[in-house]
């Protein structure tokens, strides 16, 4: 690695050829560019590039252990992607209620990234149509839903949407462990993680993974959220990946919801994906999401992240923040 010295050193003799190109009248020009963008532009603007690049580096044995957990659970066959229907929930109103047994393939975003998916897709073990009417040409794609952020999501919550002063990090729906695991490794273990999961196989499975890459301050429960009022805590975030809509009847997904309103403490962070507005529509709730929650607007962080790419960009929209505001009753 260069050293600082020799780091200036290389910059100015990049400027230098760049002079070297111009004529000197226009290196005048560049001279009182330069002393006016000084002047005008914030410290930390002007070195961004550099700030982000000693981020990645910093993070990148954090970045390489999520990927080793991710592999870890592919060998041990956790999760293996069927071309064969699953067994959920699926809605019959509102959001996603487009989803059915025959038209829907889960496969986990956290273990199969879009190289994997090719892969398996390219192998024959995966198909990413389905024949709706018995006709070998007659064919429409499949709807690809995960129940678990993707590790690329995992990496942008803790980097770009959870603030400096976050205590506590509640994951409601842990699954395999994305979030948690992420949490431990990207706050270093300085913040308390709490994963909940109803499903105690995947609880046992998360377990062996805290054990086997010696993860630090984690407790996963296996238990239903509305038994939970103890999780809750001040300086709070809390991450959800429709945990509702898949597994619990409309009055069951009602009765979240009103817990979680009861619950969650004013300034909490809540991360959720997709949209909460889009998955409570259809539900009879005693209260107004846009009063309970506000959201914050990180498009900045997610065209980052994208670095040109729509698609990696649109991705991390799909994770939206939101800060828990007061009741009326508590401001009264």
């Amino acid at each position: 690695m260069s050293s600082k010295k020799e780091q200036l050193n290389e910059a100015k003799e990049a400027i230098r050829q760049i002079f070297a190109k111009l004529e000197f009248e226009q290196v005048l020009e560049v001279k009182e560019w330069v002393n006016t963008y000084l002047e005008a532009t914030p410290k930390e603007k002007i070195t961004f590039e550099l700030e982000s690049e000693k981020k990645k580096k910093a993070w990148a044995p954090m970045v390489h252990k999520l990927d080793r957990i991710a592999m870890f659970l592919k060998k041990e066959g956790i999760d293996i992607p069927s071309k064969e229907p699953n067994k959920l929930k699926y809605p019959t109103e509102g959001f996603d209620s487009d989803c059915t047994e025959l038209n829907t393939c889960e496969i986990d975003s956290f273990l199969y990234e879009d190289d994997d998916i090719d892969a398996l897709v390219e192998h024959g073990m995966l198909s990413r149509t389905y024949c709706p009417t018995c006709s070998s040409r007659d064919t429409v794609p499949l709807n690809f839903i995960s129940h678990s952020l993707s590790r690329l999501q995992v990496r942008f919550i803790f980097d770009k949407l959870m603030p400096s002063t976050v205590q506590h990090v509640l994951d409601i729906g842990s699954r395999l462990g994305a979030v948690i695991y992420g949490s431990s490794l990207f706050t270093k273990g300085s913040v308390s993680t709490v994963g909940v999961e109803m499903n105690k196989e995947y609880v046992e499975i998360a377990q062996k993974v805290i054990r086997q890459f010696a993860l630090r301050n984690i407790e996963i429960l296996t238990d239903d959220i509305r038994h939970l009022e103890h999780v809750f805590k001040d300086n709070q975030m809390i991450v959800m990946n429709n945990v509702f809509s898949f597994f619990l009847s409309k009055t069951e997904q009602e009765e979240c919801w009103e817990f979680l309103h009861q619950h969650m403490r004013p300034g909490t962070i809540l991360i959720h994906h997709p949209p909460i507005e889009k998955v409570v529509a259809h539900l009879n709730l005693s209260f107004d999401i846009d009063t309970w929650l506000e959201p914050v607007d990180t498009m900045a962080e997610c065209e980052e992240y994208g670095g040109g790419c729509q698609e990696t960009c649109e991705e991390m929209e799909g994770l939206v923040k939101y800060i828990v505001q007061e009741t009326v009753a508590e401001q009264a």
